[in-house]
């Protein structure tokens, strides 16, 4: 089964008109392609800790989770982030149907203990999401998962999006941001990376803060088959890709 993995930035959320564009453009090809679309939501996850008077706690730069926030933040991913994509995207004829990576076992994780109820993924049982598209469903999933114990955790979105695309051998994993993609030293747009150049944009610097993590993953994926792995401009669309693509 050919798949293209898509993570939605939960940055772009923000962005209606970035959205709006996004979501037609998805409808339209899953029409014709086997999509998996996974999702953030940083905003909405504040927005409703504030709300609820419950503090943001981060350790190097990564947001611990506890029990007092686990609820919220499944709120926020699972419940506002996931309907009211998947409510969009059937407006706009597609068939998507909005999951987590608790439902049906989907995505098993181990804990991060130093951050609480944070996962890592550990294991993909992909029966559930491959049924979805079997009968033309457009799965959307948010990254709240399990661990062994059945306990709720919260996970990265670009950790999960690299563990679904790894599952399932996909041809294409794109993460979708509100940047142009790798930027080199004088600004301008990286159109492609090799592998094997990765480690030297690194050591000069030209790969810094939250773009480290993201290349890294990306570097991950394509060492485990993945054909081409993009950070991509989502306020360009889906349809013709603007950004950095890695490849092998």
């Amino acid at each position: 089964m050919k798949v293209s993995i898509i993570k939605f930035g939960g940055s772009l959320t923000k962005n209606l008109k970035a959205q709006g564009k996004f979501l037609k453009e998805i409808a339209q090809l899953s029409k014709t392609q086997k999509i998996i679309l996974i999702h953030g939501g940083g905003p909405e996850i504040n927005y409703f800790l504030e709300k609820f008077e419950v503090q943001s706690k981060f350790v190097n730069g990564l947001r611990q989770t506890d029990k007092d926030s686990i609820g919220i933040v499944e709120l926020a991913l699972s419940g506002k982030v996931n309907k009211s994509l998947t409510g969009q995207l059937i407006k706009e004829g597609a068939k998507a149907v909005g999951i987590s990576g608790k439902d049906g076992l989907s995505v098993i994780c181990k804990r991060v203990k130093s951050l609480g109820l944070v996962g890592e993924p550990i294991r993909v049982n992909q029966k559930l999401i491959e049924n979805l598209m079997s009968f033309g469903f457009l799965p959307v999933i948010s990254p709240i998962s399990i661990d062994k114990d059945g306990n709720t955790l919260n996970v990265n979105a670009d950790s999960f999006a690299s563990a679904i695309a790894a599952a399932f051998k996909a041809e294409r994993l794109v993460f979708l941001t509100d940047v142009s993609g790798v930027l080199d030293k004088n600004k301008k747009l990286i159109k492609q990376i090799r592998l094997g150049d990765i480690e030297a944009l690194i050591k000069d610097g030209t790969i810094t803060g939250g773009m480290l993590p993201k290349i890294k993953s990306c570097a991950e994926c394509i060492k485990k088959g993945i054909k081409e792995v993009w950070i991509a401009d989502g306020i360009s669309g889906i349809k013709n890709l603007k950004g950095t693509a890695i490849v092998k």
